[in-house]
């Protein structure tokens, strides 16, 4: 079982400012989530909400006093519900762009997505740089941000290009390859995950870029509802400060995402 990692505070809260009230609605705050999007959100096998998303949520809500529920739907009906007034705000799905942020306003991001690197567990690498890895061979998927990230800032090294994540994880466990490079989380689970083997270790720090693979992660909350909005805000300020994030992020993120 892997060791319990602190998480550093990510959103920079105003700990000076007065916490909105959003309590005074009829019924309770119908939060949104895709069904089948792991780790943020997804469906248990007991037909119940799961999820990173949704347990930050609920912490949230439970710390601005908002009675709330969340309801899981396929990706394509969130933002249709969500405009229709089926719902309140979407936990997790849409991604952050132009065409989703005119429907909906968003809360400040939790987290972002990244990257990461991965070797053999025996490896001495110690650096994740371009130096360290000049004339090594590193896996990425093909045709994705994240092998056309190392082909702009790692032109020193090999990169070997797989169909899969899987196939590029295969290839590092077996060693034809010295690294291998790609989605932040998705890394974390594939090293300490039964493909892995035991193979395996993250090495470094996770990357941010917004110019290739980065993308902030944030509640989508209706238009017209920016109570609300300040409410979850003031609320996921407050499960930060009080560790209840660092202790859901432990719950379904094995290593540190950082």
């Amino acid at each position: 079982m892997a060791e319990p990692y602190r998480l550093p505070h990510f959103r920079n809260a105003d700990t000076m400012a007065t916490p909105p009230s959003a309590t005074a609605r009829p019924g309770p705050v119908v939060l949104l989530a895709d069904s089948d999007f792991a780790p943020y959100s997804f469906t248990t096998q007991g037909g119940g909400p799961a999820g990173l998303a949704v347990e930050l949520a609920l912490n949230a809500c439970s710390e601005a006093g908002l009675s709330c529920e969340v309801r899981l739907m396929a990706f394509a009906e969130l933002l249709p519900a969500l405009q229709s007034g089926r719902g309140h705000a979407i936990l997790s799905g849409p991604r952050l762009d132009e065409a989703t942020l005119q429907a909906a306003r968003m809360t400040r991001p939790y987290f972002r997505t990244m990257a990461r690197f991965a070797v053999q567990s025996g490896n001495p690498l110690t650096s994740p740089s371009a130096e360290a890895l000049s004339g090594k061979r590193i896996a990425a998927v093909k045709d994705t941000v994240h092998a056309r990230w190392l082909e702009a800032y790692y032109g020193k090294a090999e990169i070997v290009t797989f169909d899969t994540a899987g196939k590029a994880g295969e290839a590092l466990r077996t060693g034809n390859v010295d690294a291998a490079f790609g989605d932040n989380l998705q890394t974390i689970y594939w090293v300490s995950g039964a493909a892995a083997q035991g193979c395996c270790r993250l090495l470094g720090g996770a990357f941010s870029d917004f110019d290739y693979f980065s993308r902030n992660i944030a509640f989508l909350v209706r238009e017209g509802h920016d109570d609300l909005r300040d409410a979850l805000d003031a609320g996921l300020d407050a499960a930060q400060a009080k560790g209840a994030t660092e202790r859901i992020f432990n719950a379904y993120v094995p290593l540190n995402p950082w």
